[in-house]
């Protein structure tokens, strides 16, 4: 049985009403502690398989920080290659290149901003940023002690699982 179906189960149980002579309380309680127990079953086997998916998680990151890193030291390489003949072809002039596959053209330098000393430049070239955000934390703390803050509201975050 799926864990959904013991929770409509169990939502169904609690709606029953006794009779007031107590003739049922016995297997009412029976039947609680029967669909109790296969959903602390349901909930254990799910854990378990979280719990085993952790080892895969493991290992995909351990994966992807070494690919990562190959993909980086890849990346150094071609950079390191081209550098290489860039300064190769402005030492012996040579501007192009071209063979049936591709052709290799030395492309000259833009012009660029060199900073070398930023306190020394006039604050009209300089870009100010200012940002706003809400102070969660505080709100939080007066809204618990009962302060009416405008555009808030206290609210509940989702419950969680905690396995220990």
């Amino acid at each position: 049985m799926k864990l959904y179906e013991i929770t409509a189960q169990h939502k169904e149980l609690e709606s029953i009403e006794l009779p007031e002579d107590g003739s049922m309380i016995d297997a009412v309680r029976d039947t609680f502690e029967m669909i109790e127990g296969e959903f602390n079953d349901k909930a254990i086997s799910l854990i378990t398989v979280v719990r085993n998916k952790d080892a895969d998680v493991q290992g995909l990151d351990t994966e992807i920080k070494r690919l990562q890193a190959r993909k980086k030291s890849i990346e150094n390489e071609q950079a390191s290659m081209k550098d290489y003949l860039r300064h190769n072809m402005e030492a012996t002039g040579i501007s192009k290149i071209e063979c049936p596959l591709f052709k290799i053209t030395l492309g000259k330098g833009r012009p660029m901003v060199l900073i070398e000393d930023e306190e020394k430049i006039p604050t009209d070239y300089i870009d100010i940023k200012i940002t706003k955000s809400p102070m969660k934390a505080e709100i939080l703390k007066r809204l618990k002690d009962g302060e009416v803050i405008d555009g808030c509201s206290l609210g509940t975050s989702k419950s969680s699982i905690l396995i220990k």
